[in-house]
């Protein structure tokens, strides 16, 4: 199956090569490290966002994001890693709980949700939007990430000052 990115990822990062030109490290690698940051706390960020609406059983959701850098480093996805043998279900919940559905009956006569030591049986259940995935672009899109790539030229620089 081919991972479509459910967020792609560009980063304009002309300051950074400028503030690195002096270093050792290629553009090519500058690139890479960049958007790279930028991929890793996006996905942190839909993480945060997803314990925080999830109460339980979101750990397979957590483990679900991933991302992957382009290798000359223009660009990013991230998108939902499906390794389980249940690849449909986790899309499906993965819609169905950033975007929120309504979900009604189809062939039977209700449906049946269980609850803690009763069963309901409405004729349709609405499922409130949880928003992580457009958490994820917000952040991506506002830059977010500078604080990061911040931490990192100052790293790279002060590598290269104490040589």
């Amino acid at each position: 199956m081919s991972e479509k990115p459910f967020i792609s990822i560009r980063a304009d990062i002309e300051d950074v090569e400028e503030r690195l030109s002096e270093t050792s490290k290629s553009l090519k690698s500058i690139r890479r490290q960049t958007v790279g940051i930028a991929a890793r706390t996006t996905v942190k960020q839909i993480k945060t966002v997803i314990r925080a609406t999830t109460k339980r059983h979101s750990g397979e959701l957590l483990k679900t994001y991933g991302y992957k850098v382009k290798k000359d480093g223009t660009s990013a996805s991230v998108y939902p890693k499906t390794a389980a043998s249940n690849n449909h279900l986790i899309l499906a919940r993965i819609a169905t709980l950033s975007f929120g559905n309504d979900i009604s009956i189809n062939r039977r006569k209700w449906l049946q949700v269980n609850g803690s030591g009763f069963y309901a049986r409405p004729k349709s259940v609405h499922i409130d939007p949880r928003g992580f995935v457009q958490s994820g672009e917000t952040f991506a899109g506002k830059g977010a990430y500078m604080a990061e790539v911040e931490k990192m030229i100052q790293k790279e620089l002060d590598k290269t000052w104490k040589k």
